[in-house]
C-alpha cells in the first residue's frame, strides 16, 4: 500500500515537473524569438512538425497549470466555508435573546453544535444548536449566579460565582467558588425535536435539582475564535473579546 501510495507521489512529482521545465523552455525560447525580432533578426518561421510540437507543449503546461489552479480554488473555497462555519459556532451574541427560561444578553460568547446535525433546520436563530454559553455579564441561572454555562449531554452545567450550598441524595455540602454545579435533565437527555426548536421552552432550570458539584481547572469550557485561532477564554470570569 505505501509502495503504491509512493508510486503515485512520484508520478505526480514527474508530471509537475516536467510541466515546469517545459513551462520554463517554452518561456524561454519564445522570449529568445522575440528578442531577436526587435534586434531585427527575426527567427525564420516554424515547420509544421515544430509548430505540432510547440502546441504539444502548450497545451500540456496549460493542463497542468490549469488542475493546480483548480486544486488551490477548492482548498481556497474549502478554507473559507470552514472559516465562515467556525466563525457561527463560536461567535459572540449581537443582541440579548431569549433561551426558555434565561434571557442571554448581548456580547455574551456563544457556542453552537455541528450544524450537520440540523440541515434542514433555518440557520439565522443566533442559538440555535447551542452548546454553551460565557456570559458578558454574571448571569442567573434558576438564581444560581454563573459565569458560563454547558447544555450537552444529559444535564446543565454551571460555573459557579460564588460559594453554593448543594443539598442532594448524596448529602450536603459546600461548593466552592469556581466550582461546577450540574443539574440533571429530568429525563437525562432532551429529544433534538425540542431542544432545536425555538424558544427552546425545554430550558427550565428553575424546575431541576443540583445534582452534584466538581472542581475544574478550565471551568466551563467555551470556545472562542479570533485571528490567531481557536482559543479558550480564561474561566472563573466573564467574557470579554480579545481587541
Amino acid at each position: 500500500m505505501n509502495a503504491a501510495v509512493g508510486g503515485i507521489y512520484l508520478i505526480v512529482y514527474l508530471i509537475t515537473g516536467l510541466a515546469i521545465l517545459l513551462g520554463v523552455w517554452l518561456a524561454l525560447w519564445g522570449g529568445w524569438r522575440c528578442f531577436k525580432a526587435k534586434q531585427g533578426k527575426p527567427r525564420p518561421p516554424l515547420r509544421p512538425i515544430t509548430s505540432v510540437l510547440v502546441f504539444i507543449v502548450f497545451a500540456y503546461v496549460s493542463f497542468v497549470a490549469l488542475i493546480y489552479l483548480q486544486i488551490y480554488y477548492v482548498d481556497y473555497k474549502t478554507d473559507k466555508l470552514r472559516h465562515e462555519e467556525t466563525v457561527r459556532r463560536y461567535t459572540t451574541l449581537a443582541h440579548s435573546a431569549r433561551f426558555g427560561e434565561l434571557e442571554i444578553p448581548a456580547g455574551s460568547l456563544i457556542n453552537r453544535g455541528d450544524p450537520e446535525n440540523y440541515v434542514d433546520l433555518p440557520h439565522n436563530d443566533p442559538l440555535m444548536g447551542l452548546t454553551a454559553v460565557r456570559f458578558s455579564q454574571v448571569t442567573e441561572v434558576a438564581g444560581v449566579p454563573a459565569y458560563a454555562m454547558s447544555v450537552e449531554g444529559t444535564g446543565l452545567s454551571l460555573e459557579l460565582v460564588q460559594p453554593y450550598q448543594l443539598e442532594s441524595d448524596e448529602g450536603s455540602m459546600l461548593c466552592p467558588a469556581g466550582y461546577v454545579l450540574f443539574m440533571q435533565y429530568p429525563d437525562k437527555w432532551i429529544a433534538d425535536e425540542y431542544r432545536l426548536e425555538p424558544p427552546y421552552a425545554w430550558f427550565k432550570p428553575s424546575e431541576w435539582q443540583p445534582a452534584s458539584c466538581f472542581e475544574s481547572t478550565t471551568g466551563v469550557m467555551v470556545l472562542h475564535v479570533n485571528k490567531e485561532g481557536i482559543y479558550f477564554p480564561e474561566n472563573g470570569k466573564v467574557f470579554e473579546a480579545k481587541k
